[in-house]
């Protein structure tokens, strides 16, 4: 009699288990560090905007933006300011631009 070439069912059944114990342990890595470059990304942003501001600020003799329509008009929606495009929250929330501190922060996070 020949002797078979290939697998057991047991062998097989080794290796996934094996592959699933793994990607349990991947999975929820891969997730926290997608949230953690979010937030990053989220606060370059900030930090640009805050910059983008004090720039204005240095072009317009210390003069900063009034109000939020004056800061999206003026600094978030800027193509001197930004030329590859407006800054976006990776949470979909918006920017606001603080009068009295002259700083940004994100409506809900």
């Amino acid at each position: 009699m020949k002797a078979r070439r290939g697998f057991t069912l047991i062998e097989v059944l080794l290796v996934v288990l094996i592959l699933a114990v793994l990607a349990s342990i991947v999975v929820p890595r891969i997730a926290e560090s997608t949230a953690d470059a979010k937030k990053a990304k989220c606060a370059v942003n900030i930090a640009n905007l805050i910059c983008a501001i004090e720039l204005y600020a240095v072009k317009n003799d210390g003069a900063y933006p009034a109000d939020q329509d004056a800061f999206d008009s003026l600094i978030l929606n800027s193509t001197t300011y930004f030329p590859h495009g407006t800054p976006v929250c990776p949470y979909g929330d918006s920017y606001v631009y603080n009068t009295t501190l002259k700083t940004v922060t994100v409506h809900s996070h």
